[in-house]
């Protein structure tokens, strides 16, 4: 006779099984196998990571066949050639600016400024304009190439000129005198006029006016570029700034003030009867995308069409090379915050110093070599200490944990946690580690300057991949603190 208790039923995934047959009508509860499920787990791990290290095994197999192939199809003489042609190219005739000239919101800001400047050269309206960016996002090339179109366009070489351009720095005339004095031997030079040397500042600026109000009347226009318009903005009174945006407020006087700079709060900086005077006319330079900086990277690396016999082979070993995983992932995480041009030649000086002491086509080892090598912040983290290397594992992970900012206390309490019972470390000499790191410009306090340095807000500028990278070539780093840091970015 089959009870109910020898069924083997089961109720919320837990498996009823009988007691004895003597005691048909009690059954038991049996608990999962927490060990069992324990090594379930740990053997599908197991496999798991064998799987990757075949994968990756794999792949470098077929990136030193590629390789190989492509050192068994470039010569070596002829990969002699197409380096000295690379090399020479991008030194002496700016490649990468033209290359750089061909990107979208190159164009889209050019077309921006050239309305602006155009108006003021064609209606003969006054116009004021910042042009901002981070250092190296191509400001200088926009308005270069703006001003070299406008100036082909409307000087004739047989006659005098129509436009005429007025460069000041705040790097080279930060002395207002010198400035001004600056203004008219431009202003001379352009036009033919009769430049004194000894004149005093009211006589520049009287000048001034007076060759604003000719030009005028011959329907001719003056560009004044101020670049680095924040160090002007630092001066007590502002006087150049004032004086030249007053001029442009009169009638009788066709210019256009455009100001470079890389603080986006310039306009915040001037005073008031200066900023009253300025348009808030803005022309943002955004920052160049990693896809950007690939772009650029591939065709300053690409061997010209004149080159050797050679160069096909050579330009399909550089496409597959800076296609493969390994170089891909060097190439985007440099390229997260490093994406100007200056930094895409030096990759590239880099990479052909490489080829050329290896005597060998790019390979993937040699992009990853270079981005590293590269980057400054990584430089220096390899020389700090052990409990540096713990402040900065400890605030990306504060960072990872969605904290926006951050105070000493709250990185010391993960510091302790890091450090576990092999490594203890004192509240001040934290504190005095942070503090360094802070001084470094590794870690930016934020917030009110007038608190103590340890209850400042702070946030750190280094990212997550310079991290891992130091993580990894850090001689002095202990391996619980490697693993830790690896933890983070699984």
């Amino acid at each position: 006779m089959v009870t109910e208790a020898t069924r083997g039923a089961t109720e919320g995934g837990m498996e009823r099984i009988p007691f004895r047959q003597s005691r048909p009508g009690r059954t038991a509860i049996r608990k999962p196998n927490v060990l069992r499920i324990s090594m379930e787990k740990k053997k599908k791990k197991r496999k798991a990571k064998v799987a990757a290290g075949l994968a990756e095994a794999a792949r470098g197999v077929e990136e030193r066949r590629q390789q190989s192939a492509a050192t068994t199809t470039v010569s070596s003489e002829g990969l002699r050639g197409i380096l000295q042609t690379l090399r020479r190219k991008l030194l002496n005739e700016d490649r990468g600016r033209e290359c750089r000239s061909t990107s979208a919101h190159f164009r889209e800001s050019c077309e921006k400024l050239d309305g602006l400047i155009r108006s003021t050269i064609v209606h003969g309206t006054n116009n004021s304009v910042l042009l901002v960016g981070a250092p190296g996002s191509a400001k200088k090339e926009v308005l270069d190439s703006v001003l070299s179109g406008l100036l082909h366009e409307f000087n004739d070489e047989k006659k005098s000129p129509s436009v005429g351009v007025v460069r000041l720095s705040g790097m080279l005339h930060s002395d207002e005198c010198a400035a001004l004095r600056e203004i008219a031997r431009q202003l001379c030079d352009t036009w033919g006029l009769s430049f004194l040397k000894s004149a005093s500042f009211s006589t520049n600026l009287r000048f001034l006016r007076e060759v604003l109000s000719e030009l005028d009347k011959g329907h001719k226009t003056v560009v004044f570029v101020l670049d680095c318009l924040d160090l002007y903005t630092a001066k007590q009174k502002q006087g150049l700034l004032y004086n030249l945006l007053d001029v442009l407020q009169g009638s009788q006087a066709q210019a256009a003030v455009v100001g470079l700079s890389s603080r986006h709060d310039c306009l915040e900086l001037m005073e008031k009867r200066a900023r009253s005077r300025f348009s808030y006319r803005k022309v943002v330079m955004p920052a160049p995308p990693a896809e950007e900086g690939a772009r650029v990277l591939r065709e300053l690396l690409s061997a010209p069409a004149d080159c050797s016999g050679d160069a096909d082979a050579f330009n399909e070993s550089v496409r597959r090379t800076l296609s493969s995983e390994a170089a891909s992932r060097a190439l985007d995480r440099f390229f997260k915050c490093n994406a100007t041009i200056y930094t895409v030649e030096e990759l590239v000086l880099e990479l052909v110093c490489s080829m050329s002491a290896a005597a060998s086509p790019l390979s993937p080892q040699m992009v990853q070599d270079a981005c590293t090598g590269l980057s400054t912040l990584v430089k220096q983290a390899l020389q700090f200490s052990v409990l540096d290397l713990t402040v900065l594992v400890a605030c990306q992970r504060l960072e990872k944990r969605g904290r926006k900012s951050y105070n000493f206390h709250h990185v010391y309490k993960e510091v302790t946690g890091l450090g576990g019972s092999e490594q203890r470390f004192g509240m001040e000499a934290a504190l005095e580690s942070y503090l360094r790191l802070v001084e470094a410009k590794f870690v930016e306090a934020t917030g009110d300057g007038r608190r103590q340095q340890e209850f400042r807000p702070s946030r750190l500028l280094m990212m997550g991949s310079e991290i891992q990278t130091v993580m990894e070539r850090a001689r002095n780093c202990p391996e619980s603190l490697r693993r830790a840091a690896n933890n983070l970015f699984l």
